[in-house]
């Protein structure tokens, strides 16, 4: 009798010492959120920023298109292709000359690759020329997938007049054609698929372009 008296008060204080341990942690975790978010966003952006900088180095001026975005957000891209399913687009930047002239377009885009979602900036002029491609975010297989964030992948893409990039396995003849990169079927496909979306979304709705490339 006097053993189960002793267990009572000990389950008692144990439980009341992990609700307490619980909620100091939670708070901890709390206060350590909001002192690193808009560190956390702030590089973010950074990030970002620098990447629409190498996709369109011509550009003197940068300016967000919001009205752009908005239907971006709205839009199912399905509806234009159905090889754009489950791509998204949450950027769109008017790229600029120095005396505020409209050259062109960057759009990000998002898509799932093998093991992570990949977020890509194309950038795209007004005569249907892909001025470069950045892999903003990517966490994808190292050795693999991983390796579509280095220039010698990313640089098929630049200086081509197309509309559409092309998926091929080891016989690219083609400017728009793309190889399968070697053991990242998935994401090369991944990444091939939103670079394209990017660009359908712009053709179909940007002002200055629609059936420029490829006529």
């Amino acid at each position: 009798m006097s053993n189960n008296k002793k267990k009572k008060p000990s389950i008692l204080h144990d439980a009341l010492s992990l609700t307490i341990i619980t909620i100091v942690c939670s708070f901890a975790l709390a206060f350590v959120f909001e002192i690193t978010k808009d560190p956390i966003k702030a590089q973010e952006e950074a990030k970002k920023n620098a990447g629409y900088q190498v996709v369109f180095t011509d550009a003197v001026e940068l300016t967000t298109d919001e009205e752009m975005i908005e239907l971006a957000v709205e839009m199912d891209l399905s509806t234009l292709n159905a090889d754009y399913s489950g791509v998204t687009i949450d950027d769109v930047i008017q790229a600029l000359d120095g005396n505020g002239n409209l050259l062109g377009y960057i759009v990000k885009s998002n898509v799932r690759g093998y093991a992570s979602t990949i977020s890509i900036a194309i950038g795209y002029s007004l005569d249907g020329v892909v001025q470069g491609i950045e892999l903003l975010a990517i966490n994808d297989t190292p050795g693999f997938g991983m390796e579509l964030a280095n220039p010698e992948f990313k640089d098929r893409f630049k200086g081509v007049e197309t509309e559409q990039f092309t998926l091929t396995k080891n016989s690219a003849s083609n400017d728009n054609e793309i190889d399968v990169y070697s053991g990242s079927t998935v994401t090369t496909t991944a990444v091939v698929k939103a670079v394209n979306a990017g660009i359908g979304f712009l053709v179909e709705n940007a002002e200055g372009l629609g059936g420029a490339a490829n006529e």
